[in-house]
């Protein structure tokens, strides 16, 4: 007995060090001596869970339910992985169970506002006054904070929403979620070196953190919007110094000026993104959906035709400028289509 609550206690500490792997067999050579143990059980589907085996973890942790139904705690580990399987009632109903078996536990309260929030249509301010109940039960935890930021950014209260976030990181500097959730704030207002700085000291504390990395996606990409519209405004200036005639140096003057100021501009906001940045940036397209590809696309396109219409021979150049407008011209009725076709979905869908 003694060597399985020490082989336990090793396992926990491969997860808290997020060598899930490692974890997940150590929870396993306890359960080939004892297939009983509830604890092993659940530990097995943290370690599960870590690596996105969703389903496998759901089965550990209703095994650990059927041999210890009154647990709270198996409920609490339930609620995180039906969280992520975006099992929205069955992590209400599992949150539900929490609250009722420990209702002076802080963690069965911040259940269930994950659980909550994480219903089809959210139930934002039920999750609210549960954050609140956490906060109450537990003012240290700055996983409380950080969840009661968040049901206040989904409620449209920015401002307090950052203050909550703030706490958390008061309460721990290395919170990563915390950091991520502050940074969706800033990028949320066009802050990108703000946003990009949390981030980079996110990634730092949490490199395996999917919300962090889903987010460095967000700033990759609003970057890409922002270079795209300074590249439409270069494009028409291209544009019109090529319908003037104007002399094939000033079409190259302007080009080479405006590559300049972008490189500058952009450059500040590298040095804040995290180390390897450019190496992840690469599996940006693969990473995204429609709307993030599509813009990538456009931005490619338009880095394509202005290098063309700034230093390409002149007939060269107008025929880049007539190939872009067309191309513009389809990828604008495809763009609205898209958007009808999306908000036609979503409407069926919420009836």
């Amino acid at each position: 007995m003694d060597e399985d609550w020490r082989a336990l206690a090793h396992a926990e500490q491969l997860l808290e060090l997020r060598r899930d792997v490692e974890a997940e067999q150590r929870f396993r050579d306890v359960l080939a001596g004892d297939p009983s143990s509830a604890t092993a059980l659940l530990g097995l589907g943290r370690a599960l869970q870590r690596q996105g085996r969703l389903e496998e973890a759901e089965q550990a942790v209703r095994s650990a339910l059927a041999l210890e139904p009154e647990r709270g705690r198996a409920h609490h580990v339930l609620v995180d992985v039906l969280v992520d399987r975006r099992d929205g009632p069955g992590a209400h109903a599992a949150a539900e169970q929490g609250v009722r078996l420990e209702p002076h536990d802080f963690t069965s309260h911040y259940q269930l506002a994950r659980a909550l929030l994480a219903q089809r249509r959210p139930r934002t301010r039920d999750a609210y006054a549960a954050a609140l109940r956490a906060v109450e039960l537990a003012p240290h935890s700055p996983d409380a904070h950080n969840l009661v930021g968040l049901c206040l950014d989904d409620l449209g209260d920015h401002e307090h929403a950052q203050t909550a976030f703030r706490n958390a990181l008061a309460l721990d500097p290395q919170h990563t979620l915390a950091q991520n959730n502050l940074a969706a704030t800033e990028l949320d207002r066009g802050r990108l070196r703000s946003a990009a700085a949390l981030l980079r000291t996110a990634v730092g504390a949490d490199p395996q953190e999917r919300r962090v990395r889903q987010n460095l996606d967000a700033v990759l990409l609003v970057l890409a919007r922002r270079v795209l519209w300074s590249m439409c405004a270069a494009a028409v200036v291209l544009g019109t110094l090529l319908a003037q005639d104007a002399p094939w140096w000033s079409r190259a003057v302007a080009g080479t000026a405006y590559l300049v100021v972008v490189v500058l501009l952009v450059r500040p906001l590298r040095g804040h993104l995290p180390a390897g940045v450019t190496r992840w940036g690469r599996g940006l397209w693969g990473r995204t959906r429609w709307a993030g590809r599509y813009l990538l696309g456009l931005l490619l396109l338009l880095t394509a035709a202005v290098l063309l219409l700034a230093f390409a021979p002149q007939a060269v150049a107008v025929g880049a400028g007539l190939a872009l407008v067309g191309v513009l011209q389809v990828l604008g009725v495809v763009a609205v289509l898209g958007w009808v076709g999306y908000a036609a979905v979503s409407l069926v869908r919420g009836r």
